[in-house]
């Protein structure tokens, strides 16, 4: 068909052990924001790498412009005309924004780099998104959102046929996701092809055309936005959509916990610095305590403050006694884990494997008076691979090579292991999906059951409103409210508070 820019025929790809995909096939048409959805390890990822050169397939044909389309490398992939906007960051902190917009597309004149006018249009592109964000600025010295916003930025003015964006939303504003949709809808018009992956299914909806969803490295289906948005609203839609990835219907709600209101597992006492403005707070035994407010809203910096990384004044008691916590080892020390925001430049050792990486937080686990035990670290890792549901080949695998919410997983047994009585977790599911999010929920369930205290700090409102006793509302850097979970919530209220609209700091 003359309308058909990408055509994917029976494409599998098979790892040691291990079927990524298994005769996929699609058709994605020009000038279309074409959406590919599934849960972590579905095939999303291996498909992304396929067709940008970095993996090669193992069978099938993919057929682009008319031609037989095989890059032997990303740089062939993007010279015929394929770029690609990652999920995980892929920027130096130790340059300048200006530098990064430019690496590797640098100017020269006779072995030198040049200034000149072609590095204009990725400029004016980061103005539209975020005018905040100064090209002088050091990418080390912004927020995880801004980082993403430099990242988006390269991939739309790379002047490509085709940009595929893998979960570009996962870490930015409101403000900045109706940019980039405004920005999408203007470059399909200007004969460029988007594929678009994301978990948050509402964006599906909102910006896409075609919808291909991928169970387990199979093709389930491809249907337009058109017919699956016909005579349903949103909610019966992304539920239809949920069905097609799971094969069922995922529905959550609230759940109270058991909570001792006798015991104060943690205290915070007007602890201030440069963001947060005397945050006070309690937390009890066996409460799931959640914060929100919107990105920059201080959350983050909170978990930060509580953990050690940042440098607070204020008082701050575990179990009713006054401590200091100045550094992450304290924080340890003290009974306090953290699953951090950004999971594979905080939370992981990418270069090792499973089971090398779960014990970092508590050694004594797999040794016993100082001598190390290969034997226990296997075995401690096969016991979360199968409590948390790690989908690897096995525990030797690298934890760079497992799917966004594999990687969650291996955090998240890591701060298991450490046997803290409070875990922190900062946007615990971001760039997971549904699936992976419902286990990674039920798990922090299963945490406050068993006594566990538990802070989610969160910038999607359903997850706390599913998930947590009291919600704790921010708004730069200070507390606005603190709303007890259960009955009727006001959402609109909830984000008039977030938005900077007044509240009653009470507890």
């Amino acid at each position: 068909m003359q309308d058909t820019l990408l055509k994917i025929q029976n494409i599998s790809k098979q790892f040691p052990g291990v079927t990524a995909l298994n005769d996929v096939s699609f058709e994605i048409k020009k000038n279309t924001v074409h959406c590919i959805v599934g849960e972590n390890g579905a095939g999303k990822s291996t498909l992304i790498k396929i067709l940008t050169g970095a993996e090669t397939r193992t069978n099938g044909t993919i057929v682009y412009n008319g031609q037989d389309f095989n890059p032997r490398n990303t740089r062939e992939a993007m010279n015929s005309g394929m770029s690609v906007l990652f999920q995980e960051l892929n920027v130096v902190d130790q340059l300048t924004v200006e530098q990064n917009l430019s690496l590797g597309k640098e100017p020269r004149s006779f072995g030198f780099i040049r200034k000149d006018k072609a590095s204009d249009a990725v400029f004016q592109v980061l103005q539209s998104l975020d005018p905040s964000i100064r090209l002088s600025d050091r990418v080390s010295t912004l927020s995880v959102a801004q980082k993403q916003v430099i990242e988006i930025a390269k991939a739309i003015s790379s002047e490509s046929d085709v940009i595929i964006m893998d979960e570009p939303t996962a870490a930015i504003t409101e403000d900045e996701v109706n940019r980039l949709f405004t920005i999408i809808n203007h470059i399909k018009k200007e004969n460029v092809t988007v594929i678009y992956i994301s978990h948050r299914l509402s964006e599906i909806f909102e910006i896409g055309d075609y919808v291909t969803v991928l169970r387990d490295g199979q093709m389930i289906g491809t249907e337009s936005i058109e017919d699956l948005s016909y005579c349903r609203d949103e909610v019966e839609s992304c539920a239809e959509l949920i069905k097609m990835m799971l094969g069922k219907v995922v529905v959550e709600h609230y759940v109270p916990s058991t909570i001792d209101k006798t015991r104060k597992v943690l205290q915070l006492h007007n602890v201030s610095n440069a963001k947060l403005k005397d945050v006070s707070f309690d937390l009890y035994k066996g409460e799931i305590l959640g914060f929100y407010g919107l990105i920059g809203s201080g959350k983050t910096e909170t978990a930060n403050a509580i953990y050690g990384i940042d440098k607070v004044e204020g008082e701050i008691f575990i179990n009713g006694k006054k401590i200091s916590i100045d550094k992450p080892e304290s924080a340890i020390r003290a009974g306090i884990a953290m699953v951090p925001e950004e999971r594979r430049t905080e939370g992981l050792f990418t270069k090792l494997s499973i089971k090398e990486n779960i014990p970092l937080m508590n050694i004594k686990t797999i040794s016993r008076n100082g001598i190390f035990s290969r034997k226990k670290e296997r075995l401690l890792a096969k016991k979360y691979i199968e409590k948390v549901k790690i989908v690897a080949r096995d525990e030797d695998q690298n934890v760079a090579k497992l799917s966004g919410g594999n990687q969650q997983k291996v955090v998240l047994s890591k701060c298991l292991n450490a046997e803290s009585a409070v875990l922190l977790m900062d946007e615990p599911t971001r760039g997971i999906d549904v699936g992976a999010k419902e286990e990674i929920h039920n798990l922090i369930r299963e945490l406050s059951q068993a006594g566990k205290s538990v802070i989610v700090f969160s910038s999607e409102l359903p997850e706390i409103l599913n998930l947590c006793d009291r919600i704790i509302l921010l708004y730069e850097g200070r507390i606005k409210e603190i709303i007890e979970n259960g009955g009727e919530i006001d959402s609109e209220r909830i984000m008039h508070i977030v938005t900077g609209g007044g509240g009653q700091h009470n507890e």
